[in-house]
C-alpha cells in the first residue's frame, strides 16, 4: 500500500533559536557564542562539556536539545529527551518544543522513507528506525503506530503489525477513556464540551499553525484537561472537537493531538477477520474467541465517535453470525442511555431489522431522523423496513393491504434522493415500488434518472451496473442488460 505525503497541521510550530538568561559556566556561554554565529558543531561540543561537568543543568540540557534539533541529530534527541525532560525545569517549554518539532521530523523522514518504495525491504527497515525513534520520543503519539504498522504489514511481518497497534491502545486508551467517561465524543462543538465537561473552561486560547489553519485549546485545570476543537472540512465549518490530553505539564497541554480509531480498527478487523475464517471452517468456539476480542474494539470505536458507520454494520453483524440478537440489542440499548445520537439510533435500527423487529426498527430510525431530519443513512433503511415490512406481510397471507407501508416506503427512498440525488439503490428501489402501486410514468422517470447517471463518477461503481442490469432484465432489455453485467464484471476486474 503507497502513501501519500501526509500533512500535519502542527508542524509550522518552529523551534527558534533562543538565548536563555543566566550566567552559566564558561562552556556554556562559549556555547550560546557559537550558536550566535551558527557554528552548531562547535556549540554542540561546549554543550556536551557542559553536560558532563554538571548533570542536571538545567539551561545546559534546554540549550543542548535545539543545538541537536540545529544539527538534525534527530535520533540522538529521541535517546536522551526524558533526561534532558527531567532536568530542565524551568526551560521545560523549550524542550517540549523540541520534542514535538523532532517527533514530526521523524514522522516525515518514516513516511517519506517507506513512500520511495513500500515493498523494499531497505526502505521499510528505513522506515522502521525513523518510526521507532519517534514512538521513543513521543510514546503517546497514536499516527507513529499507525505508520509503523502498516509497515510491518507491508513487511508480512504479523506478529509485529499486531504488537505495535496493541502498543498504541496501551499508550492512549486511558486517555481515551477518560474523555469518554466526562462526556465527550469526536466532532462535537465547543458549546457540547462546555455542557459535558461542566462550564466554560479555564483558558481558551488559539494554537495559530500555519497560513489558514488553527487549533482552538480548551483548559479546564479541575481536571488537568485540554481539549482541542479544529474547524471542519466542509462547509459551514465549525469548530469540532478533534482529541484531548490530560496533564499537568502546560507545555505538552498546549501541544496538540488529534484522536485517532485507527488502532482500534486494525486490531478490531485483524480478530473479526479470523473470526469469520474459523466460522467459514465450522469451527464456531475459535470464531467466538475471535469475535470477542473484536466487539469490545469496535465498541470503543463508536464510543469515540459515533458516526462511524463501519463498526456500526460489523457489530450487529457478529452477533448475528453468533446468533445472539438479544445481546446486540442490549449492547445499544446501553451505548443510546449513556450517549443518544442518530448514528447509534440507526445502528440500532439495523439490529432490530435484521431481527424482523419492524415496528422496533421504524420507532430507532425515526428517533435518528429526529435528530437529523435529512439524515440520509436513516432516510433509506427507514424505506427499507417499511418495504420489508410489506413484503413479510404479504408472505404471511396475500390478501394483506401492504399498499400503506410501500407508499411509506416510496416516500422515505424519494426523501434520500432529495437529499442525494446519486443514490442509485434509491432509484432502482423506487423503480420496484412505483410498478408495484401501479405508478408507471413514476417508474419510467426514475428509471430515466438512474441511467443519466450514467455519465457520472457513479458510473465507476459496479454496484451501479449491477443494478442497472438487473433492472434491465426485468423489462425485457435483454442486450442491454447483458451489457450492464459485463462493465460491471470489467469495473471489478474479471
Amino acid at each position: 500500500m503507497k502513501y501519500s505525503v501526509k500533512l500535519f497541521s502542527f508542524v509550522a510550530i518552529f523551534v527558534v533559536t533562543f538565548q536563555l538568561l543566566g550566567c552559566g559556566g564558561a562552556d556554556l556561554q562559549s556555547a550560546k557564542l557559537y550558536r550566535i554565529q551558527h557554528n552548531w558543531v562547535k556549540a554542540n561540543e561546549m554543550l556536551e562539556q557542559t553536560i558532563k561537568a554538571d548533570p542536571t543543568n538545567d539551561e545546559g540540557w534546554a540549550l543542548y536539545m535545539q543545538n541537536l534539533y540545529d544539527l538534525k541529530k534527530y535520533e540522538k534527541i529521541a535517546e536522551l529527551i526524558d533526561t534532558a525532560r527531567l532536568y530542565a525545569i524551568k526551560n521545560r517549554a523549550l524542550v517540549e518544543l523540541v520534542r514535538h518539532n523532532v517527533w514530526v521530523e521523524l514522522y516525515n523522514g518514516g513516511l517519506s522513507a517507506y513512500n520511495q518504495n513500500p515493498d523494499s525491504k531497505e526502505q521499510q527497515q528505513a522506515a522502521i528506525g525513523l518510526l521507532e525513534s519517534a514512538i521513543k520520543l513521543a510514546p503517546d503519539q497514536p499516527e507513529t503506530y499507525e505508520l509503523l504498522g502498516d509497515v510491518y504489514f507491508s513487511a508480512q511481518d504479523t506478529a509485529k503489525y499486531i504488537a505495535t497497534y496493541e502498543d498504541a491502545l496501551k499508550q492512549v486508551r486511558s486517555t481515551h477513556d477518560q474523555g469518554v467517561a466526562l462526556g465527550l465524543m469526536m466532532r462535537m462543538e465547543p458549546s457540547q464540551v462546555e455542557s459535558a465537561v461542566g462550564g466554560s473552561p479555564s483558558k481558551d486560547t488559539m494554537v495559530f499553525t500555519g497560513a489558514s489553519d488553527s487549533v482552538r485549546v480548551y483548559h479546564y485545570r479541575s481536571n488537568d484537561g485540554y481539549f482541542y476543537f479544529e474547524k471542519a472540512v466542509k462547509p459551514p465549518r465549525k469548530w469540532q472537537l478533534t482529541g484531548w490530553r490530560f496533564t499537568t505539564t502546560p507545555e505538552v497541554g498546549m501541544l496538540p493531538m488529534r484522536i485517532s480509531t485507527n488502532p482500534y480498527r486494525q486490531l478490531a478487523n485483524y480478530y473479526y477477520n479470523k473470526g469469520s475464517r474459523a466460522l467459514d471452517a465450522k469451527d464456531k468456539p475459535k470464531a467466538e474467541e475471535y469475535y470477542d476480542r473484536a466487539e469490545p474494539l469496535y465498541v470503543a470505536i463508536q464510543r469515540l465517535d459515533p458516526s462511524d458507520e463501519n463498526a456500526a454494520a460489523i457489530i450487529p453483524e457478529i452477533y448475528k453470525k453468533l446468533d445472539q440478537p438479544e445481546k446486540a440489542k442490549a449492547h445499544y440499548e446501553q451505548m443510546i442511555a449513556e450517549h443518544p445520537s442518530k448514528n447509534l439510533y440507526t445502528a440500532y435500527g439495523a439490529v432490530l431489522l435484521k431481527g424482523e423487529d419492524y415496528d422496533g426498527a421504524i420507532g430507532a430510525f425515526q428517533k435518528a431522523l429526529d435528530i437529523d431530519p435529512a439524515y440520509e443513512f436513516a432516510l433509506y433503511n427507514l424505506a427499507a423496513t417499511y418495504k420489508n415490512s410489506a413484503a413479510a406481510d404479504q408472505k404471511k397471507d396475500k390478501k394483506i393491504d401492504v399498499r400503506a407501508k410501500m407508499e411509506k416506503s416510496t416516500d422515505y427512498f424519494e426523501k434520500v434522493i432529495a437529499v442525494d440525488k446519486k443514490e442509485y439503490s434509491s432509484y432502482v428501489n423506487l423503480i420496484e415500488n412505483y410498478d408495484i402501486l401501479g405508478k408507471k410514468e413514476k417508474s419510467k422517470e426514475a428509471l430515466t434518472n438512474l441511467e443519466a447517471l450514467k455519465n457520472t463518477d457513479v458510473a465507476k461503481d459496479p454496484g451501479y451496473w449491477n443494478s442497472l442490469g438487473t433492472i434491465y432484465a426485468h423489462t425485457n432489455r435483454v442486450q442491454e442488460s447483458t451489457d450492464a453485467f459485463k462493465k460491471a464484471d470489467q469495473l471489478k476486474g474479471k
